[in-house]
């Protein structure tokens, strides 16, 4: 029989056990290092990661030097896509939604054919290249986000209406980068420069895919957040939900119209 007091040591250890396992699968908070799953992750990112990240996580593997938009430099710890606030750390879900749907117009692609356990490991191994990661300050719960577009979105009179106002707001709040067509040719483009002093292209709005995703939602997150690194602010704040989709009504009179966008 196990004595009271050996019992009581048990649940407690127990429920440590337990807060733990519940904060790795959140992502909101530094997790305990897993040897074996970081030498998983290893061995994923120096077959898949590594030639345009580099082997330390910097941005400068052997494929780095000849593309436009630069692979992610892990080693600061900012990321563009992210549904958390400007300046936190992405969650695990916004991390394994990069990996599995890529980055269009940029050499990162999809990684459909990775097991979830690879990406698990993956993302467990490029935590390990920023000491932003072990902070608690770094992180946050996700910013709240509409789950879906209003039942307007997308085509009608209620959607010309919104497409109307948001034309107003996109020459305020956005023109002045994306340019008045929104292809990425607006006055301040050209001395536009991201966090490690590169030169940064604003997004063309008009091409047939957006970088984080081409359903409404991807959109949404991006413009509410903004892109950490670059000098694309996030304008929920300012703008709130409503005016926010004006502004993506707008936004997608802008190309022709892909699937699911």
């Amino acid at each position: 029989m196990i004595p009271p007091a050996v019992r009581r040591c048990l649940g407690l250890a127990l429920a440590a056990v337990c807060a733990v396992v519940l904060r790795a699968a959140d992502a909101e908070g530094p997790v305990p290092f897993d040897l074996d799953l970081h030498m998983r992750g290893a061995r994923v990112y120096e077959r898949q990661c590594a030639p345009c990240h580099g082997r330390n996580g910097r941005g400068d593997g052997d494929w780095a030097s000849d593309v436009a938009v630069k692979p992610r430099n892990f080693a600061r710890g900012l990321f563009k896509f992210r549904s958390t606030p400007p300046g936190k750390l992405p969650t695990a879900a916004d991390l394994r939604r990069t990996v599995r749907t890529g980055m269009s117009g940029t050499m990162m692609p999809a990684f459909t054919k990775l097991t979830d356990g690879e990406v698990d490991a993956v993302l467990a191994y490029v935590r390990s290249f920023s000491k932003r990661w072990a902070d608690p300050a770094a992180y946050a719960a996700p910013v709240p986000l509409p789950a879906a577009p209003p039942a307007w979105f997308g085509a009608g009179p209620l959607q010309d209406a919104a497409a109307r106002r948001g034309a107003a707001l996109f020459a305020v709040h956005c023109a002045t980068c994306h340019g008045p067509a929104g292809r990425g040719d607006g006055p301040a483009a050209a001395g536009l420069r991201d966090a490690w002093d590169r030169p940064i292209a604003p997004a063309n709005l008009a091409a047939a895919h957006f970088k984080s995703g081409d359903a409404p939602t991807d959109l949404f997150r991006t413009v509410a957040v903004g892109l950490d690194g670059t000098p694309m602010a996030g304008f929920l704040p300012a703008l709130g939900t409503e005016a926010l989709w004006d502004l993506l009504a707008f936004i997608r009179t802008l190309a022709p119209v892909s699937p699911g966008r």
